[in-house]
């Protein structure tokens, strides 16, 4: 691999794959930048090709909250002296880490602000040894982020839209809760039926649900939110102020800070680490305060 101050790592699949197309445009937009340009070829592509690069001070990844997932996973699993800056162009389907970061959502104005941006750094969340930028959730979320996963292959649908009709078709066929051990921080331990158990840096996943509306990406903690077992008129009662955040003060919907969750089940439970699906027993996830810097727009 070449040298050069930057490294643009392109997942050409992403956004049903209309990211490939814009790669001419980005490169229009970076050409008095040096810069290198990899094209991701398979799964895993992205972290592998960032955790090899070297002689880059920014590794950006180009497409949607997966792609940006690998990116970050590739860059955390170097040396703590030797880690990049992560830039994003966010150009998927979810995006959500676009709002954790304030990036724009303008592919032009996104390219730009990886030139002229400045540096901030960010918390990374890890669980069972996997990094995330911005959600774990287990339990309903995980049903939602699959079936999402479905619909973006087969309807070609994106955003909050994708996810909405996802959650709409689990709450009518899957809306069942799970009997869980948390341990909150190493020491309080409970046991309780939950419908879902969120722990994120940002404050949206699926697209734009509000689910932590006051999480700080910064605060070295993560935001935790459960919710008790609902019935289904309950649920789409509810759901409205779950997708603008207003659900927080609600008796079944219970929020608090953490610096360690622990989840254990009897049974496999379905989990999703920024939008990406895994089943396990147990789940350990924590708090890597200020441990990945970022690019984000200069101040106005």
């Amino acid at each position: 691999m070449t040298s050069g101050s930057m490294l643009l790592i392109v997942n050409p699949a992403a956004r049903h794959g209309e990211t490939g197309p814009l790669v001419p445009a980005i490169e229009q937009l970076l050409q008095c930048v040096e810069y290198d340009l990899r094209l991701t070829e398979h799964t895993g592509h992205a972290a592998q090709i960032a955790r090899e690069a070297s002689s880059y001070d920014t590794i950006v990844a180009v497409g949607g909250d997966g792609t940006v997932h690998e990116v970050l996973n590739g860059i955390m699993s170097r040396p703590e002296h030797d880690r990049p800056a992560l830039g994003l162009i966010p150009t998927g389907s979810g995006n959500d880490t676009r709002r954790t970061l304030g990036v724009p959502e303008d592919i032009a104005e996104a390219t730009l602000a990886v030139v002229s941006g400045r540096r901030r750094r960010f918390d990374v969340g890890v669980c069972n040894g996997v990094y995330f930028n911005n959600s774990f959730a287990a339990g309903l979320d995980a049903r939602v982020t699959a079936k999402a996963v479905e619909y973006k292959a087969t309807t070609k649908r994106s955003g909050l839209w994708l996810y909405f009709t996802a959650l709409i078709h689990v709450l009518m066929n899957e809306l069942y809760p799970h009997h869980v051990r948390i341990t909150w921080d190493g020491s309080e331990t409970e046991e309780a039926d939950l419908l879902i158990v969120a722990t994120t840096i940002g404050a949206t996943y699926g697209g734009g649900f509000k689910i932590t509306p006051d999480a700080v990406p910064d605060d070295g903690l993560l935001e935790v939110c459960t919710i008790d077992p609902l019935s289904l008129p309950q649920a789409l009662l509810r759901l409205p102020f779950v997708i603008i955040g207003k659900h927080t003060g609600m008796k079944v919907v219970h929020m608090s800070r953490r610096r360690s969750v622990l989840i254990e089940s009897h049974e496999p439970m379905p989990a999703q680490i920024d939008g990406e699906v895994l089943v396990d027993r147990r789940f350990e996830i924590s708090i890597l305060p200020e441990a990945v810097e970022c690019i984000v727009p200069a101040e106005r």
